[in-house]
């Protein structure tokens, strides 16, 4: 029998090859951070006071906002289709579905965990593949959302500001910080974390007045 996931590798039992079941596992765990990083492409730049003085120009997010932005982040989106198979695999496996209550975040959080708890039973079921193949395609459009063809990408950040960490001697790191929703963002510098519940915080927190621009932060 061969994977009906990536039809290539050949199955001594189950439907998930284990190629696809590692993908399918770094998924789950990858998407609660993706959800999370979503939210700075739905947030427009504005202008506000800085906290180490002057005014500043905050990366902007789109305008109009980004419909497939906000489609992935509502309860329909990542959240939902999580939550829908977390009670599939439930329900094939004799056990109560689980009350959707909670902030979204918590909701994308708990159905991904619990999904990635199952994985092993996940590569035996019949409804492996297809479970597979729909959180692929969830990673793939949150990355499309935020990682458009050059002619598309004028206004989307591609780097949420300049580092903020202070170190003892009082002195601002100021490293540049890419973005990232798929991977854990930090300064390169200093190695300061920043998770994506802090990306908003860090846009305000920008020093100078400075336009955030392709052209000036190429070099």
């Amino acid at each position: 029998m061969i994977c009906t996931l990536c039809k290539t590798h050949v199955l001594r039992h189950g439907t998930l090859c284990s190629t696809c079941t590692t993908n399918t596992l770094g998924h789950l765990h990858r998407l609660p951070r993706m959800w999370a990083a979503l939210e700075t492409w739905l947030a427009p730049g504005t202008t506000g006071a800085a906290q180490y003085g002057g005014r500043v120009r905050h990366p902007e997010a789109p305008l109009p906002l980004d419909t497939e932005v906000l489609t992935l982040r509502a309860a329909g989106g990542i959240t939902g289709v999580l939550e829908d198979w977390a009670d599939a695999v439930r329900h094939t496996r004799g056990l109560p579905e689980r009350p959707r209550v909670g902030s979204l975040a918590h909701r994308v959080t708990a159905a991904a965990g619990y999904l990635a708890s199952q994985i092993h039973f996940i590569a035996l079921w019949e409804q492996g593949p297809q479970l597979g193949r729909e959180i692929g395609q969830l990673v793939d459009r949150a990355r499309n959302a935020v990682q458009r063809d050059e002619a598309e990408e004028k206004g989307r950040p591609t780097f949420l500001g300049y580092c903020i960490a202070v170190d003892p001697s009082g002195v601002i790191c100021g490293a540049r910080i890419p973005a990232a929703i798929d991977r854990p963002v930090q300064c390169a510098w200093c190695l300061c974390p920043y998770p994506p519940e802090t990306w908003l915080q860090l846009r305000h927190l920008q020093p100078g007045r400075r336009e955030f621009t392709e052209e000036q932060v190429a070099a």
